[in-house]
């Protein structure tokens, strides 16, 4: 303990962490990696080593050698003081031995940065590890806390001019500390520790998928809440301009806080209120179940549910599916409500009955403004949960609509342990992918979900 403590002196000298603290062009103010935004063809995309001040760069070598070594010692007597390295499920062991005299050899385990289906099947091209892509000059752009190189891939084929990526395992960033460069050209290719590079794969053309008007599994009314500022706007027109989402439904509506057109035959019903929220519970979730007491109010005024069976809340950011759910229905007549997750309803995509719909109408009612669902409202503490919630337990536990079924194939969201959601190939039964909040990313998901294989070969 005494030699690590005289290490440590020496390895923390002020000279010595000036020099490692250097700057350099491509890494920001907050410490992540960065590419740099420049004219001709960037090739400073790499964190300051050994080569930019050598003798520093080798003292600072030999201090982490040696810290190693007696935190090797330290665990081979069982010193408390001791911390092992995180080990990525299915990455290479890499041993390591300590040399230090009187102590025994121990192997350490050091994580390597990547192995390509080592955690699960791999949907991208061959990546190169510990490679990093140096962007030409053209279109670039980075994205914070992307957790895998997979994942960096996905959302490379999900921009049209995306030709190649880079993820970054430690970027330095608070909690997921990843980082996903993706660049529209190649000017060189870098070995560099710790950066894992590729190219996305063949991109699936796109065609509209088909409508769920008019099937026996009873008839759909759709509608998604908008905030009017910011992308959800565009992406809604793009689902209207090409009959996908909540428009492949046999009624559709939109609702917002404000009287917009998003397509001809298609305005805005108008709800009082802000749409702004704060957000908390377990998950840190948006706390927006007043938000939609207002919806579902005005929902129930317009009244156009009762002229169908089942009502369909989607967000503007999941590709959904319509015809699938149809067809899954089938199996579900007589369902008060189905559940899209075995831990409780997510807010991305919700079915109810109208049935259900008008048990919660029935409870407006006893309100004396007719603004909130009395009894759920007076009889659950629901401060600190989203919608989903407020509407699962609203129904179930106040109102005992029943029966509730539950059915994964109803969603994929990484929130339900659909982790790769990303790819949208979960099978030609995947009723809706979230999130997906450009419209290049939205059509890619679609197309990817529309040339998916049958579900037994994928998740084979």
């Amino acid at each position: 303990l005494k030699l690590r403590h005289i290490i440590k002196s020496v390895c923390s000298a002020p000279s010595l962490s000036r020099a490692m603290a250097a700057s350099h062009d491509s890494v920001n103010t907050s410490g992540a990696y960065a590419p740099v935004a420049v004219a001709g063809p960037v090739d400073e995309l790499a964190p300051p080593t050994a080569a930019h001040f050598p003798r520093r760069g080798l003292i600072a070598a030999l201090c982490a050698t040696a810290l190693v070594a007696v935190g090797a010692a330290t665990a081979a007597r069982g010193g408390a003081q001791s911390q092992g390295l995180r080990q990525l499920p299915g990455a290479a062991d890499l041993q390591i031995k300590a040399e230090v005299p009187g102590a025994a050899d121990v192997p350490i385990k050091v994580e390597a940065t990547w192995v390509q289906n080592g955690v699960f099947p791999s949907q991208a091209p061959e990546m190169d590890v510990d490679v990093q892509y140096v962007g030409a000059a053209g279109w670039g752009t980075n994205y914070d806390h992307i957790p895998t190189p997979e994942m960096c891939a996905a959302m490379c084929q999900g921009v049209e001019k995306c030709n190649a990526y880079t993820w970054v395992k430690d970027a330095g960033l608070p909690g997921c500390p990843s980082q996903c460069w993706l660049m529209e050209g190649i000017s060189e290719k870098k070995p560099l520790k710790g950066l894992v590079s590729g190219k996305p794969p063949t991109r699936k053309p796109f065609a509209p998928p088909p409508a769920s008007k008019g099937k026996a599994s009873g008839s759909l009314y759709c509608f998604a809440l908008m905030v009017p500022e910011g992308y959800e706007e565009g992406l809604l027109k793009w689902q209207h301009d090409n009959k996908a989402g909540i428009f492949g439904c046999d009624q559709a509506a939109v609702y917002s806080n404000k009287q917009l057109t998003i397509a001809p035959a298609v305005v805005t019903q108008v709800v009082n209120s802000t749409l702004k929220c704060g957000y908390g519970g377990d998950s840190m979730s948006a706390l927006n179940s007043w938000i939609f007491i207002e919806v579902w109010r005005k929902l129930i005024a317009v009244g156009d549910y009762k002229k169908h069976d089942w009502v369909v809340k989607v967000d503007p950011d999941a590709v959904f599916f319509p015809d699938r759910l149809s067809k899954l229905l089938v199996k579900y007549q007589g369902a008060g409500y189905i559940n899209n997750c075995r831990y409780g309803m997510h807010g991305p995509i919700e079915l109810f009955s109208s049935r259900a719909i008008d048990a919660l109408a029935a409870d407006y009612k006893l309100s004396w403004d007719g603004k909130a669902p009395k009894t759920c409202v007076t009889k659950m503490d629901f401060g600190q949960w989203g919608e989903d919630m407020f509407m699962d337990q609203c129904l179930s536990k106040i109102l005992e609509v029943k029966p509730v079924p539950t059915d994964a194939t109803l969603m994929c969201e990484s929130h339900c342990d659909c982790n790769a959601w990303y790819w949208c190939n979960e099978g030609d039964d995947m009723v809706s992918y979230h999130p997906f909040k450009s419209i290049d990313s939205f059509k890619n998901c679609m197309a990817n979900a529309m040339g998916s294989a049958s579900k037994a070969t994928i998740r084979a």
